[in-house]
């Protein structure tokens, strides 16, 4: 059984919760495509069976969140499960409007401490826990979107985002604060969509276990924007055995397709076409 769940996880539940009750309704090994904090609810796929196999191509996928910035307080862990560390103004609309502007893009961003980030081979928030002053170093990440919906109370504000893996939402909150001069947290997350899994389609986790396989996506569905290579029938041994195949494609990924099988996916390396992804057969569950 190869394939993908796309699961709506629920407030308080940790990711590996999720994997547990995945793996438990489907009796095969499993793993999410990306964390997702305990205090986050909304989009968690999870990979079944052989299909980790795209772990590393599809944790790369552009996310998308309604989150919810509250401004005046913010916490040693950028979120509402953090003590008081500091307290400021509530700024005008205007104003977060304009942060939001000066956010959007290819931009450096600085992780929060309480993060699973790893420093010196320990998690960066077991350490931060332990009292230790915890700077970790910027890095580039893209938000492509940074959009002021609305007030949803007298300090809180609602906000999307649409950005690239590795973007701390939590750091944006912090972020929009100081171009404002004053402080934030993150009170709440929703992940709208991971790639092409949304949050329209997600199955809760009562679903995913009174449900059980019905579940589960084809192992291509997340693939859908590949464009497809077929190669001739001759070719289908050479690929079977791994033998040097001239890649008809210059750039990217295709799926690559022989006597109406899919192999998996492939790039071009130095004009040779490399399987980087080897799926064949993984449609057959």
């Amino acid at each position: 059984m190869n394939g993908f769940v796309n699961v709506l996880k629920p407030v308080g539940a940790t990711a590996s919760d999720v994997v547990v009750c995945v793996r438990h309704a489907l009796k095969e090994k499993s793993g999410h495509l990306g964390t997702l904090d305990p205090g986050a609810s909304g989009v968690l796929p999870v990979a079944v069976g052989k299909a980790t196999r795209l772990f590393d191509f599809l944790t790369d996928k552009v996310k998308y969140y309604r989150a919810f910035f509250t401004f005046g307080k913010t916490t040693d862990t950028l979120d509402s499960y953090g003590a008081v560390t500091g307290k400021g103004t509530v700024p005008a609309e205007e104003e977060l409007i304009a942060a939001c502007e000066k956010l959007t893009g290819a931009i450096w961003q600085t992780p929060p401490a309480y993060s699973a980030l790893s420093v010196g081979g320990v998690k960066a928030y077991k350490l931060a826990r332990s009292g230790v002053d915890v700077q970790l170093k910027q890095r580039k990440v893209t938000v492509f979107e940074l959009k002021l919906l609305r007030r949803q109370c007298e300090d809180t504000f609602v906000f999307d985002v649409k950005c690239s893996a590795g973007t701390y939402i939590r750091s944006v909150a912090r972020d929009i604060a100081s171009l404002c001069g004053t402080v934030a947290y993150m009170s709440g997350l929703i992940r709208l969509q991971s790639g092409c899994f949304t949050i329209e389609t997600a199955y809760t986790l009562d679903e995913v276990r009174s449900l059980g396989e019905k579940c589960l996506l084809d192992v291509t569905y997340p693939l859908s924007d590949v464009e497809s290579c077929v190669l001739p029938d001759n070719l289908y041994d050479d690929l079977d055995f791994g033998r040097k195949i001239a890649c008809p494609f210059e750039q990217g990924y295709r799926k690559i397709y022989c006597r109406g099988q899919l192999f998996g996916l492939a790039k071009n390396d130095n004009g040779i076409l490399k399987l980087q992804y080897y799926l064949k057969n993984l449609q057959e569950n």
